[in-house]
């Protein structure tokens, strides 16, 4: 007994070290390449986008509404709907000097709704701002930041019950001079948010093609009824940035992980220790 429970907490000593490792990596490793490979992977491109060719990169940071941590998006990474509901801080990193003096669109939709399988609402505006500009160097992640209202303030994302996550996409295109003229024609403050189509509103007004991009995954809050185990588009694009296409249950199971850590190890130590 005392030699399996030994095998057991070294085992389990190795998958934290690992795990941690791993997670610690996938930071470092995000690139241009990796996110535009997340984004494919999860059918974010034709979904959302015709195509994905991102020069810069988007960092995504929220603040968990019940315990103040900073939670940090990498591409197709799960979140709950509390480390969610508060309007992320929005950082861009670039090597390209130029767009240190232009004015930035970001836009947030959910091409998933109502469900994944069902998207008769698709796409929802969970976010319109314009008016956005580099604070601080974009070599180590500039801070994007703005004084002007947002056309679509940001709406918490609140799938409903069974349903399977959602994939919440945020897109950031180069505003044009006359955006702020043109973009009230097709998007104000009255327009439904439902049914909305980034695509096309960005051919509309002038965006371009968005310079950089990121997404996450969200389901209804674990206490919801009717839930359903059902495998969708979006639940099977979870995972690292440089494998998006690991699948949900790998996401969660990173999670449950890190939330067992060192904790389970020193239970562990310590039931073998009570046998010494």
């Amino acid at each position: 007994m005392l030699v399996q429970l030994l095998t057991i907490a070294t085992i389990a000593i190795s998958g934290v070290v690992a795990q941690n490792a791993t997670n610690t990596t996938s930071a470092v490793n995000v690139t241009v390449a990796s996110v535009a490979q997340a984004f494919n992977a999860a059918k974010i491109v034709p979904d959302v986008l015709p195509s994905f060719n991102p020069t810069a990169l988007l960092g995504v940071v929220f603040t968990d509404n019940t315990t103040g941590a900073s939670v940090n998006v990498t591409p197709g990474v799960n979140l709950t709907r509390e480390q969610n509901a508060i309007r992320p801080q929005i950082f861009l990193t670039s090597n390209d000097t130029s767009l240190a003096s232009q004015t930035f669109v970001l836009a947030m939709v959910d091409p998933d709704a109502p469900t994944p399988q069902n998207t008769s609402a698709a796409q929802i505006r969970h976010l319109l701002a314009p008016g956005l500009q580099v604070n601080g160097s974009l070599a180590s992640g500039a801070t994007l930041v703005n004084n002007t209202p947002a056309i679509s303030d940001f709406l918490r994302p609140s799938p409903p019950a069974g349903s399977d996550p959602h994939r919440y996409t945020l897109l950031l295109f180069v505003q044009p001079a006359n955006f702020t003229t043109v973009a009230p024609t097709f998007v104000n403050a009255s327009t439904p948010i439902s049914n909305f189509n980034i695509s096309l509103f960005a051919q509309e007004v002038g965006l371009g093609s968005p310079i950089a991009g990121n997404f996450f995954l969200t389901g209804p809050d674990s206490n919801s009824t009717n839930s359903t185990n059902s495998t969708s588009t979006a639940s099977g694009a979870a995972g690292s940035p440089t494998s998006p296409g690991s699948g949900t249950s790998s996401a969660i199971g990173r999670v449950e992980m890190s939330r067992v850590g060192m904790g389970g190890v020193a239970t562990i130590l310590f039931a073998v220790s009570s046998l010494l």
